[in-house]
């Protein structure tokens, strides 16, 4: 049986965070802020500062508080002259709670409990801090079928380092296959820690494109080698939101490629049956 970890957002789960749009956390952070703002459309103002120090972070090496978003927001909210803290983690405790803000992707729930079925020790590796990721597996119902959730905060380290993936290992034993939906964090991080990888890409994940059909007509862990020209324009979309660390797409090629979750089992399935590398 293999330990089979989970990023969480665009591949079980949709957050509240809502990135660019007027609901949702970061809408509520930046109509907060806006009237500090002596720009041209504040809003957009606040969300540009916010994502380039998101990205600064990142680009310095550091992947921890690149995801603190309770520091990220309060480090702009005093460069505006804001007179208060914004408590991001409570934002999103709140809009767990509102209709339409969360939600669980098509057959999240079954394929995490056929996995424990067949007795794989289920766990996720996100780059989400854990008060901002376990009020949505709280209330979409996911929380208990992890063994546990590794975030940052508490690894030390994010995705792609491979230390976030090594503070996984401590719950079960090899092999250790990781399910993300981002080639340069969640397969380049799995890859350099020597772990198995599956890519999801799924309808209602932001950045979808639909595969090909003779690409989707072929099971998962055939997909990769069949896939590269695919698999090349994946990667620069990707790139565009995910760009530090540097990396190329070699590092970056699954071992399995799904288009929804329940070919997930299947394909650890064959992973497991393959060996350390995958078939």
């Amino acid at each position: 049986m293999a330990l089979v970890s989970f990023d969480l957002d665009g591949v079980l789960q949709r957050n509240p965070f809502h990135l660019g749009r007027p609901h949702g956390v970061f809408g509520h952070i930046c109509r907060t802020l806006a009237p500090f703002v002596a720009e041209p459309e504040p809003e957009k103002a606040v969300l540009r500062r916010l994502v380039a120090l998101h990205r600064a972070r990142a680009a310095a090496g550091d992947m921890v508080g690149c995801h603190d978003w309770d520091d990220i927001v309060n480090t702009i909210a005093r460069e505006v002259g804001f007179p208060e803290r914004i408590d991001v983690a409570g934002l999103v405790e709140a809009y767990c709670r509102m209709e339409g803000m969360i939600w669980a992707y098509p057959g999240a729930a079954e394929c995490l409990d056929r996995l424990r079925a067949e007795g794989h020790t289920l766990v996720s590796v996100t780059n989400g801090f854990r008060c901002y990721q376990e009020p949505v597996q709280r209330v979409l119902g996911l929380l208990p079928r992890f063994a546990a959730l590794i975030t940052p905060d508490t690894a030390g380290a994010g995705k792609p380092q491979p230390s976030i993936y090594r503070a996984a290992e401590a719950y079960g034993g090899p092999p250790f296959i990781h399910v993300g939906d981002v080639l340069p964090h969640d397969i380049a991080g799995a890859r350099a820690a020597g772990w198995l990888a599956i890519y999801i890409v799924q309808p209602l994940a932001p950045g979808y494109t639909p595969m090909p059909p003779a690409l989707a007509a072929l099971p998962p862990w055939q997909r990769p080698a069949a896939g590269r020209a695919w698999l090349e324009e994946r990667f620069a979309i990707d790139r565009r939101w995910h760009d530090y660390p540097p990396c190329e797409l070699a590092d970056c090629i699954p071992d399995a490629i799904v288009n929804h979750l329940e070919e997930v089992p299947a394909a650890v399935e064959h992973l497991v049956r393959a060996g350390p590398q995958g078939g």
